[in-house]
């Protein structure tokens, strides 16, 4: 299995949501945004949203396309199979307070495949609980 194409930028979480889409895609989605917050990852086809445990953090947000789908990585903590189409062949990787954070170009339009996977979500997300909760002296 040979890697394509790989893509890689910062975002920030606004709402704790960051969002993949077409370039020319720019309705959004409230169905598929509130599947993400308990799927980490859902779409609609047009775009992706990727729930955050944590606001205001910076993410690391990896677009790879493959020869044939790789397996999730053992170290991985979750993942679930996603699909988007772009016409334009081009992704806008979006912080949705912030506005785009970057956008990858596609070796052509169409329908990709493949799967998310997330790591340290968990262990940020109770990062973010625990700096949160009350303290008593």
């Amino acid at each position: 299995m040979a890697l394509l194409a790989d893509y890689r930028c910062k975002a920030t979480p606004g709402r704790r949501v960051v969002e993949i889409y077409d370039a020319d895609a720019y309705l959004s989605d409230d169905d598929a945004m509130a599947a993400a917050r308990t799927e980490a990852v859902a779409g609609n086809g047009y775009h992706l949203y990727i729930q955050s445990l944590q606001p205001d953090i910076d993410v690391e947000v990896a677009i790879r396309l493959w020869d044939s789908p790789p397996s999730p990585p053992a170290e991985a903590e979750g993942s679930v199979p996603v699909s988007i189409e772009s016409e334009t062949a081009i992704l806008v990787v979006n912080q949705l307070e912030y506005g785009p954070a970057g956008e990858m170009s596609l070796p052509r339009s169409g329908v990709y495949t493949g799967h998310a996977w997330w790591e340290n979500r968990q262990a940020t997300g109770d990062c973010q609980r625990s700096n949160n909760s009350p303290r008593s002296s």
